[in-house]
């Protein structure tokens, strides 16, 4: 299982992550952030931190 944090510091909540996000790994939460309420189906693509445009995501597995 892939270990995925969401920096709400960062994130704007604009919703890219959920769109693309594959496995339907992410929801919104109560603040209208995303949160990572599936992280057990995560398929490690990193589209998520690929097309999170305040780079507010960050997945073990795509770690630069």
């Amino acid at each position: 299982m892939a270990f995925i944090v969401v920096d709400k510091e960062k994130c704007d909540g604009c919703g890219e992550c959920i769109a693309v996000c594959p496995a339907s790994v992410y929801e919104f939460d109560d603040d209208s952030k995303s949160e990572p309420v599936n992280p057990e189906e995560c398929i490690e693509c990193c589209s998520c931190v690929e097309v999170c445009p305040k780079g507010a995501i960050k997945i073990d597995v795509c770690e630069e």
